[in-house]
């Protein structure tokens, strides 16, 4: 027998949606064929025995979804999409009775036409006779309502996709895909939970899987695990993206920092977090970055010197060839220092570039008065020095942390070691 686990499920799961989604593909719509290629663009492959997309002029309601689906494409005629939309509401009914009901070929004509614009004066009459057909028939319990409520937002940007979607595992999946790919409707959006991800996750993986020949379940599944998995990736090894905005988000992190006026009980001074010099950001920067990175993560690496000289960096993420060098600003003066530093040792920072290929450079602006004019000065100076140089991040010292001149030793009346404010506040 054997054995099952959580990796054994998932590789299972995701080939047997591969083989629903390339056994449905000779006998699918070209409605169908269109938005499982959008949703699956990163599945390329699977779509390589797909016939092309249908003659516009003769293909009717499924080539123009069709067509309308890939509308983000070098092939896309936006003027000869426009035409057959207008063939399409100059039919009987306005092509209500054959595009009413049909979600997904709502979707696949709306992309199109928000993707075609006004190139003739009549986009807004596309729009509204499609608009008017999308606020029809709708039946709120299906599974693909929510690509019907896509289609007419991206029309006019009523605010439809607010609603949080409820009911079945496909009806989530569904709502969890069109955020990936139609990600600007999403914009005003709640984000979808992680503890629905999670439940989501969990019932695909235990559900029956779509039959052979539902070629739109099948792609929403496959395309839906994708995604869950991708963010599990990300989450469980963090990536360079990741890593620039941990480093980032340590600003809006000390709105929190200690600094306490009075002790909270007697015998003790008051709690004070102090950051007075490089090793103390160097310090808090290990305590962020060592539970997200573990073993990646080594600090005051030594690296290959020439002559006397052996230069070191501060903190370097392995498996991201990744150096981080920590340095603090006091002064105007300071922001011509650090930029030379870097600069002097950039040669040796990078002569073993099967281990390390890039940096960032985290400066720590503990100024009196903080000098913000100056970051993007400095930014664009190390930028330009070395493309390997790939991001600045700048922060401000905690506001609650007293300028340097008045940073003297705590006593219970507050007389002892409180400087004079004569120190220049630069």
């Amino acid at each position: 027998m054997v054995p099952l686990n959580a990796s054994g499920i998932l590789e299972a799961k995701l080939m047997a949606l591969e083989a629903v989604v390339a056994g449905s593909l000779p006998l699918a719509s070209e409605t169908s064929l269109g938005f499982a290629q959008a949703i699956l663009r990163d599945r390329g492959g699977l779509f390589a025995s797909a016939l092309p997309s249908g003659d516009l002029d003769y293909g009717g309601i499924p080539a123009l979804a069709r067509v309308g689906y890939l509308a983000g494409g070098s092939e896309f005629d936006a003027s000869a999409f426009a035409r057959a939309v207008d063939r399409l509401r100059g039919r009987s009914k306005g092509g209500r009775g054959e595009l009413g009901t049909d979600d997904l070929a709502l979707l696949g004509i709306a992309t199109g036409i928000a993707a075609a614009g006004d190139t003739d004066g009549l986009g807004a009459e596309r729009s509204k006779w499609l608009l008017g057909i999308a606020n029809e028939n709708t039946e709120p319990d299906a599974w693909s309502n929510r690509a019907r409520q896509l289609a007419a937002d991206l029309l006019d940007g009523a605010g439809r996709l607010r609603a949080d979607p409820q009911g079945s595992v496909d009806a989530l999946a569904t709502d969890l895909v069109l955020r990936q790919y139609w990600p600007n409707a999403f914009a005003t959006v709640t984000p979808f939970a992680a503890e629905r991800r999670q439940e989501l996750m969990a019932a695909l993986l235990s559900s029956v899987n779509p039959a052979q020949g539902e070629l739109e379940r099948g792609a929403i599944w496959l395309a839906t695990l994708d995604l869950l998995v991708r963010r599990m990736s990300v989450e469980l090894v963090p990536d360079y993206s990741s890593l620039v905005a941990m480093l980032e988000a340590t600003q809006s992190a000390f709105r929190r920092w200690v600094w306490d006026v009075k002790p909270n009980r007697s015998g003790i001074g008051p709690a004070r977090w102090l950051i007075d010099s490089e090793a103390h950001v160097q310090a808090f920067l290990w305590a962020v970055l060592e539970p997200r990175f573990g073993e990646n993560l080594v600090d005051e690496q030594y690296l290959p010197g020439f002559g006397q000289k052996q230069p070191r960096f501060d903190f370097g993420i392995r498996g991201l060839k990744t150096i981080v060098e920590v340095k603090i600003a006091r002064s105007a003066g300071d922001f011509s220092r650090i930029e030379e530093e870097v600069a002097g040792d950039l040669g040796l920072y990078f002569t073993d570039l099967r281990n390390w290929d890039r940096m960032i450079v985290y400066i720590y602006d503990d100024s009196n008065v903080p000098h913000a004019e100056r970051y993007d000065t400095l930014r664009s100076a190390l930028m330009q020095r070395d493309a390997r140089i790939r991001d600045i991040v700048f922060v401000q010292r905690p506001g609650m942390i007293p300028p340097r001149n008045q940073r003297g030793p705590w006593s219970a009346d507050g007389s002892v070691g409180r400087l004079t404010p004569s120190t220049s506040l630069e």
